[in-house]
Parts: structure tokens; C-alpha cells; sequence
């Protein structure tokens, strides 16, 4: 196995210290409860449960002297359960001082001190192997290694469940705190102001630690894909390096298990449909070995992960012949819409350019799930492509989905909200400088020429259209859109709420807020709403 395939166990120290802890504590009540009342023999049953727990992520971990130990101090326990001893003092004492002994060795492993147990466990070892003899009754008196110290607890387990409400709890304090705001705008006195600034800092502060306490690292899903990419490729007869970047990087909980499942798609199709088999790669020049790039960045308050392969490429003449030939073009549209129109086609639901279907691919399923991820999550998803060089998928996402910082406008008599992540500025510009080129409004900012909607016109609603505007100015990608509005409201962190499954299928909404006054507001997908190729010309977006 390549190194980057193998597993970086030491992520699961914290967790095996905790479970330890958890353990030693079971097993010392068990032991305590058996030495007081020696009928009560299914306590054995508890500390045997502990050491075989113990033993079997310890061998995991590579911690072979403390697995050795637990796997002979079970020994002894299988002889008290089939009654081959009996429960003596002097056994119970061994499997205290085993226990003792166990617990400073998984200590020191915590604290990264390795110190040579060897003699100890030869040791204890023979005292466990002569329980319940005559010899082992008479033997000196018991040593009990010093107990740890005791230190407080760094850390506790908190079930995702009960983050969740926590996250909707303080979602719901920050919709009371902005109506609190709003009713008292303007009026009351300097004591009440004063006291209304310390509930917004302690709720900001509280919003902050609750989405601190839900980010993990990605690599708790990044660490099963090296074993499926081996499987899928030894299938296909193909070799193909796996390279994992950014595995650290933490991730709402949430948002990594949404996410899961198209990665999966993703490598899948890469290992599938981009990377090609040893032959065909030596017969282009390339190496024998194909490689896959799973890659994890940070941006401001998004996520970045790229797919990306040095394979084949996407031919965009088959994918236009296929497209025809399945209905999601029509004959005399094939030659004349864009390669990005085209490449849309590939996370059309149905959609698939193989023949047959295997376990692998050919349902049509796989990149439309990323898709509808993408977007569910208040994410988007771009693919960049290279005939004979490979392919990159890219998928933005949201470090949290539930509160989002907004800026508020009024368009019609109603209020938006628009994600602040995409807000470049906000303008006023004169009504005589927005001019019409190519079907198209525009105006010039700078030495950018950036494309104008009035928001009026696009949802439809009665607005203001005098001699200036409102504009908000968006980007995405490296490219600029210009939103006009009846007004800018202002900035304020919502918590969003997803619409039901009926409304999700409205374009251009991800959800909708409650106002310091009541009003809802909706969310503008602004992204949805334009259509990526208005926006990124020079990428296959969707």
C-alpha cells in the first residue's frame, strides 16, 4: 500500500484515551462490586467487556504491549466465568493491579511517554497465568502501581443530535435578539440600549462556540476513500495514486456527511470515466499510473474541494451526439449552443454517456446527485475540462448552511436577502450611465464592464425606476454582476431555513429568514437565478 493510501491512525488517539477512561472506571466498579459481593459473577462480564475493547484498539493503534497484556488478563476471566477458579481475594487482586497497570500504560501513551513495560507485563503476566493456585494465594502481597493523578476532563461526547437543536436554539435567539433591535430602534433609554448591546455580544458569542462544536475534520470521511479508490481501479484493471490535501481542514458536521456521497460519485467517475487503463495511457505518452486529486482549501467563509484526474478528458463532440440521442438537446440545437450549455448536460438527471450498466456507472445518477448536494447545501459545483490532459470537479460550500450573514434589500415592496459572502459593494449609479449592448444592460465600474439586472424585472414586482439605482454589486468566480434594488436595508446574520420539497423546485431561492419586524425574507440563489454562464465564461459551470 502507497503511503498516501495508509490511514493516519494517531486521529483517533483522543477518542481511544476517552474510551479507555470510560473503561478503567467500569472496570473498577465491577471489580469494587465483586470483591463485596463475590456472587455477583456477572460482573465479569463488565471488565471483560473492558479489556477486550481495549485490547482490539490497541492492536489497531499499534500499542502491542498494552493489547498483550489485556488479551492474557482475559484469560483469567474466561477461567472464573467457566469456573475453572474461583472468585478469591487474591484474584481479584490481580485483576485490580492488571488494571492499574493498564491504565498508567495507556496514560503514558496519551502524554507520548514510552517507557519499557517489559519486565512488568513478564510479570504480571505470571501471576495472571498461576490465578487461583495455592501458590498464587501465597504469593508477597500484591503491588499496586501509584494511581494517575487525577485530572480534570478536557473533553465530552455531545450526540450530533442534540448540537443540532442547540444550533436551531441559538438560531431562534438570534431571530428574538434582531426583533428586539427593531422594536427598540430609535427609543428607549441608555441603560436599556447599553443592555441590549451585551445580549447581542453574549449571542454572538454563543453562535460562534455552538459552530465551533460542530466543525470536524473532512478526514472523517476522506480516510475510506484510499480503500474504495484501490477496489474500483484493481475492478477497472487500472493504477491509479490517490493524493489526499487539506485532510485537516474542519467542516461543519452537517455539511461533511451532505457531502459524503457525491465525493463518492466523484472519485467514482473519475476512476471510472476519466483516468484510462495502463495501455492506453503508455500508447498517449503518459505514465502507467493515473492520479486522482482530492483537494480540500479554505476561502473566507466558504470550503473548496476539487476532484481532479490526469486523465482522457470529456469529449464534448460524443457528449453532444449522446445528448441528442437521449433527447436533452434537440437536433438543430447541438451545433449551435455553447460548450457550457453542453457540459450542463452532464448532471442532468438520466443523463450517461456509457452503454451498459455496471456497479460502477451507467444509471446516470452519479454527478446529478452532486448537483442537487451542491445546491441544497448553498453550494456550487463547476467542472473544467482538458481533452488528453484530465478533468477538475469544484464544489464551494458553506462552512455552516444554518446561520448566514446577510445584506438586506427592497425590491417591490419586499425585502431580500443576499448571502454577504458574494457582496463585492454596494453603489449608486445614474440611470443614464446603465447602456444596452448585445441585448444585454451594462455599465462600467472601473475598467470593469459589468452586466445589469434590474431585480425589478427579474421577480416580476412594481419598483422605482428613476434617474439612479441601487446597485449590488456580486461576483463569483472572478466575474461581476450588478443587482438593481429599490434599496439597501442593511447587514444582519440569519438563520436560514430550507424551503419544503415542493418549493424547492422555485429557481433562485435557497430559503427564507424572519425580520426583526416578522416579515419573512427569501434568499436570493443568485447563482441559480443568472445562470453560471453569465457569470463565468471562461468555465463549464452549472
Amino acid at each position: 500500500m502507497a503511503d498516501e493510501d495508509k490511514i493516519d491512525l494517531s486521529i483517533f488517539l483522543n477518542e481511544y484515551l476517552s474510551d479507555a477512561a470510560v473503561g478503567f472506571q467500569k472496570a473498577s466498579d465491577a471489580l469494587l462490586a465483586l470483591e463485596k459481593d463475590r456472587g455477583r459473577v456477572e460482573k465479569l462480564d463488565e471488565v471483560a467487556r473492558v479489556f477486550h475493547t481495549l485490547k482490539s484498539s490497541s492492536a489497531m493503534l499499534g500499542f502491542d504491549d498494552i493489547a498483550g497484556l489485556a488479551h492474557c488478563a482475559e484469560d483469567i476471566l474466561v477461567k472464573l466465568k467457566g469456573n475453572q477458579i474461583s472468585v478469591s481475594q487474591g484474584v481479584i487482586d490481580i485483576l485490580f493491579e492488571t488494571a492499574d497497570t493498564l491504565e498508567r500504560m495507556v496514560t503514558e501513551r496519551g502524554e507520548k511517554v514510552v517507557s519499557d513495560w517489559g519486565a512488568r507485563i513478564t510479570e504480571l503476566m505470571e501471576k495472571i497465568k498461576t490465578a487461583g493456585t495455592a501458590q498464587s494465594e501465597a504469593a508477597a502481597p500484591v503491588i499496586i502501581p501509584a494511581p494517575p493523578p487525577i485530572e480534570k476532563i478536557e473533553t465530552v461526547r455531545v450526540h450530533i443530535g442534540l448540537l443540532d437543536e442547540l444550533f436551531n436554539q441559538v438560531g431562534e435567539l438570534l431571530i428574538a435578539k434582531n426583533r428586539l433591535d427593531t422594536i427598540l430602534r430609535g427609543t428607549g433609554g441608555k441603560e436599556l440600549r447599553e443592555v441590549l448591546a451585551t445580549i447581542a455580544r453574549t449571542v454572538n458569542a454563543i453562535q460562534e462556540n455552538v459552530t465551533a462544536a460542530r466543525l470536524v475534520p473532512v478526514d472523517e470521511i476522506f480516510q475510506k476513500f484510499p480503500r474504495m479508490v484501490r477496489d474500483l481501479a484493481r475492478e477497472q484493471r487500472k493504477e491509479v495514486d490517490l493524493i489526499m490535501e487539506g485532510r485537516e481542514i474542519e467542516l461543519d458536521k452537517s455539511v461533511l456527511d451532505a457531502i459524503s456521497e457525491p465525493l463518492m460519485h466523484l472519485l467514482r467517475n473519475a476512476v471510472g470515466h476519466g483516468i484510462e487503463s495502463p495501455t492506453e495511457r503508455e500508447a498517449q505518452g503518459k505514465g502507467k499510473r493515473g492520479t486522482l486529486k482530492l483537494t480540500t482549501k479554505r476561502a473566507e467563509n466558504h470550503i473548496l474541494m476539487d476532484v481532479e484526474d490526469d486523465g482522457r478528458g470529456i469529449d464534448l463532440g460524443r457528449m453532444r451526439e449522446t445528448a441528442v440521442m437521449k433527447g436533452f438537446i434537440k437536433p438543430e440545437e447541438a451545433e449551435l449552443i455553447s460548450d457550457a450549455d453542453v457540459m450542463k448536460v452532464l448532471f442532468s438527471p438520466g443523463f450517461s454517456s456509457v452503454e451498459y450498466v455496471t456497479n460502477l456507472s451507467g444509471r446516470g445518477i452519479g454527478l446529478n446527485v452532486v448537483k442537487i448536494a451542491a445546491r441544497e447545501l448553498g453550494g456550487t459545483v463547476d467542472v473544467v475540462t482538458q481533452r488528453g490532459k484530465g478533468t477538475r470537479f469544484s464544489m464551494m460550500l458553506p462552512l455552516t448552511t444554518a446561520i448566514v450573514q446577510t445584506l438586506l434589500v427592497e425590491v417591490g415592496g419586499h425585502v431580500f436577502a443576499i448571502p454577504s459572502e458574494i457582496v463585492l459593494e454596494t453603489m449608486r449609479i445614474a440611470a443614464s450611465d446603465i447602456k444596452e449592448v448585445a441585448d444585454r444592460r451594462i455599465f462600467v465600474r472601473g475598467t470593469e464592464v459589468i452586466s445589469f439586472f434590474l431585480m425589478n424585472d427579474i421577480l416580476g414586482m412594481g419598483g422605482r425606476h428613476g434617474k439612479e439605482h441601487d446597485v449590488v454589486i456580486v461576483h463569483m468566480g472572478g466575474k461581476f454582476i450588478g443587482l438593481g434594488v429599490d434599496g439597501v436595508v442593511g447587514q444582519m446574520d440569519n438563520i436560514i431555513k430550507p424551503f419544503d420539497p415542493i418549493a424547492q423546485e422555485f429557481k433562485g431561492f435557497s430559503g427564507g429568514t424572519i425580520l426583526g419586524d416578522g416579515r419573512v425574507a427569501l434568499l436570493l440563489d443568485v447563482a441559480a437565478m443568472f445562470g453560471f454562464e453569465t457569470l463565468r465564461k471562461e468555465r463549464y459551470s452549472v
